[in-house]
């Protein structure tokens, strides 16, 4: 005969609790060059405590400075932050993402000389420098070849060589994306004697920006010095008439020039 404990049910075991998303962030690079794509992965944090990879709604705050595809590419258009967004389970973060301007690559292009002043040797040699010579105003040089290499912790340092000159040059990307670049090159006589140098090029207050993500303009300065022969010295003011980036080398490495 059973006895009265028998008649007792056993206690049902307790219900599981659904999983649910609790935190959601984002991962990838805080700065980015335009043209040079980068990925980004959303991590969720669970409520049983793991934390997977997952696939969020992507997007970001202003398409204009760079856009981002359902896999988590996003791709930099212009300079200047935006946020990057995920959305996932009723969860969303964003990550704060800064693009600038790349400069980087081989940029082949033309220049003009807008003004000059000439002293010394060069205002009479050869009807002057200034009026028949190379920094005759409305002079156009073609064949500007220059390289540039962009890096740093920002990603706005600037280095490179300028045309066949053995010396670099060296800049920055501005606040506002543009490039400001300065260096001193040596003229040298390469037939004869390279180590003597006939003339020193001082380019200085170049300020150029980019019109397309693989075309720039701008304007620049340079002093000039001529050491041999002729002594005496030179202001010129320049207009870039346009530089183009050279097909496929959109890229934060490389070298620079910029007189054929």
């Amino acid at each position: 005969m059973c006895s009265a404990a028998c008649d007792k049910k056993s206690p049902a075991a307790p219900s599981s609790l659904p999983v649910s998303t609790t935190a959601l962030a984002i991962s990838g690079p805080d700065i980015l060059l335009t043209g040079v794509p980068a990925s980004y992965i959303a991590t969720a944090t669970l409520s049983d405590g793991s934390a997977p990879t997952v696939s969020p709604v992507w997007s970001t705050d202003d398409p204009g400075v760079a856009t981002i595809d359902s896999s988590g590419r996003l791709q930099g258009r212009t300079h200047g932050s935006t946020n990057v967004i995920a959305t996932y389970e009723g969860r969303t973060t964003s990550r704060l993402v800064r693009i600038v301007a790349n400069y980087g690559g081989t940029w082949n292009g033309s220049f003009v000389i807008r003004a000059c002043t000439d002293r010394g040797d060069l205002v009479d040699h050869d009807g002057g420098w200034c009026r028949s010579g190379f920094g005759r105003v409305g002079n156009v040089v073609s064949g500007v070849s220059m390289t540039l290499v962009q890096g740093g912790a920002n990603l706005s340092e600037i280095t490179g060589t300028y045309g066949y000159y053995l010396e670099t040059i060296s800049g920055v990307v501005t606040a506002d994306g543009r490039l400001s670049l300065a260096g001193t090159l040596a003229e040298r006589d390469w037939w004869d004697e390279p180590q003597t140098i006939l003339a020193v090029w001082r380019i200085h207050a170049w300020d150029s920006r980019l019109t397309e993500p693989d075309t720039m303009i701008g304007r620049f300065s340079e002093h000039f010095e001529s050491l041999y022969f002729r002594h005496g010295d030179a202001d010129l003011e320049i207009e870039i008439i346009t530089m183009t980036r050279s097909a496929g080398d959109l890229r934060s490495s490389a070298k620079v020039s910029t007189r054929p």
